[in-house]
This record gives structure tokens, sequence and C-alpha cells, in this order.
């Protein structure tokens, strides 16, 4: 292989690995809008407030996909560095902060794939545990949050349609549809919580997944640049 065909080969995976690096630095991005979304995010915070399950756990869990952002932004920019300039040391250092990262996603993920039933579990058992009180003999802090979930999941109830008497307006259907019954929402609210909140973790599940096709990507292409510029300079 000459000189020119070696130099045009390593011109491709260089701006390769540019590219892929730029889609992981808005991929970090990506990642800091979904800790903001979830620390901001008042249905999430409405319901463990509501199961009065701590809310330490999903401050944590934001600022940690933050953090994780950041992280990922600074090693996407050293990538793209080390890409255009074809410094080995900088995408040598770029791999290995690739899977470290790499390596700490597929941890909590395992992690949280393990704890996520007695994690529902906990929230459930709390929403029973609710229902037996009614509705009327609460505080109006407590009767906000709990409008909110009703309204907000069309639901009616803890753990049973029945668990008020009488139904609070947010109880009252705001549309037309199989789940509305004589004018109120007919599903109790603990099953509609955890849809709600699997698929909140449906969507931080798919940006992980996406980010980390794009770290496996971008390992493959750093590690074929090296390659590529090593075989280049033997040639020289």
């Amino acid at each position: 292989m000459s000189y020119g065909e070696m130099s045009g080969g390593m011109k491709c995976l260089k701006y390769l690995l540019f590219l892929f690096n730029l889609i992981f630095w808005i991929a970090g991005v990506g990642l800091i809008g979904v800790g903001i979304w979830v620390l901001v995010d008042t249905g999430t915070y409405n319901i463990m407030k509501l199961a009065e399950v701590s809310t330490f756990t999903l401050y944590v869990g934001g600022y940690v996909l933050i953090g994780a952002g950041v992280v990922t932004m600074i090693v996407g920019f050293l990538g793209c560095f080390g890409a255009i300039k074809e410094n080995s040391c900088l995408l040598g250092t770029f791999f290995i902060c690739l899977l470290l990262l790499l390596c700490l996603e597929i941890g909590i993920g395992i992690y949280a794939a393990v704890q996520k039933d007695q994690f529902y579990g906990v929230v459930e058992k709390a929403l029973g545990a609710l229902s037996k009180t009614d509705y009327a003999g609460r505080d109006e802090a407590s009767k906000k949050i709990i409008n909110f979930v009703q309204e907000n999941l069309e639901c009616c109830g803890m753990n049973s349609t029945t668990n008020w008497n009488p139904k609070p307006q947010s109880c009252a259907c705001t549309k037309t549809v199989s789940h509305c019954v004589a004018g109120n929402w007919n599903r109790p609210c603990n099953v509609q919580v955890r849809m709600f909140l699997m698929n909140s973790a449906g969507i931080i599940a798919g940006v992980a997944c996406g980010i980390g096709a794009i770290m496996l990507i971008g390992m493959v292409l750093s590690c074929c640049l090296i390659r590529s510029k090593g075989g280049s300079s033997e040639v020289v």
C-alpha cells in the first residue's frame, strides 16, 4: 500500500471520527437535557412525594445525568481534537475514557434493572397505605398532589376507584375515553403510576443505549485511526 493511499484512508477515518465525536458531544448535551428534565419534571416528583418515597434519589439521579453529560461533552471534544490533530496520545486517552464511561453505563444499567422491581414495589405499597386515609381527611398540600396525579394520569383512588367517598373533583373525566365511566375515571392510580415511572425510565434507557452505541463506534474508529497512523509511519 502506498503512502498516498494510506494517507487517504487516514483522512477518511479522521473525518469519520470527527463526525462521530460531534454526535457524541451532542449526545452529552442530550444527557444534560435529560438530567434537567428529571430535576424539573413535576410528575415524577409529585408521585414520589405522594408515595412518601425519598426524592433524594431523584435529585441525585438528575445531577448524575448532568455530570455524565458534561463529562461526555469533554470526552467528545477530546476525541474531535485528537482526530483533527491525528494525535495518538489524545486518541488513546479518548479510547480509555470511552471504555470507562461504557463500563460505568453498563454497571448503572445492571443495577437499575436489578432494583427496578423493588423500587416499583415500594411505590405501590406506599400508595396502598395512602388509600387507608380518606381524601377529605387530608391536608391541602396532600390533596394538591393527589389531584395532580389523578388529573394527569387519568385515574381515581390509590389502589381502588372506591378509595374516596365522596370522590374529589380530580376524579371527574375531562374527555370521553374507555376508562371514563359515569363521569369519573374508572381505574386506580397505582397501575398508572407504575406505567408512568416505567415510561420515564424507558426514555432514560433509550438515551443511554444510543450513547452507548456511539461510544462503541467511537472506540472502533479511534483504534482504526491509531493503527492506520502507525502503519503510515512505518511506510514513511
